[in-house]
């Protein structure tokens, strides 16, 4: 279990990365979890965006992870 160091997400609007509000403490907790049909404001166009594990960025002490539309 690698610790967490980032996550940030991708508006689905305008394709800026701004930082997650959701946190999981480990790399171990980041796999496992299901995210699906959450949605929050971006902080730069201020629009709804989606938030999944397909916009995700996110750095563990020992690696990281990169969506599949990132």
């Amino acid at each position: 279990m690698a610790r967490t160091i980032e996550i940030s997400i991708c508006c689905k609007h305008c394709n800026k990365w701004f930082p997650s509000p959701i946190f999981m403490s480990d790399s171990e907790s980041f796999s496992t979890t299901t995210l699906f049909e959450n949605e929050l404001q971006c902080t730069h166009c201020k629009k709804m965006t989606g938030c999944d594990k397909e916009n995700f960025r996110a750095r563990f002490e020992d690696g990281g992870f990169l969506g599949v539309k990132t």
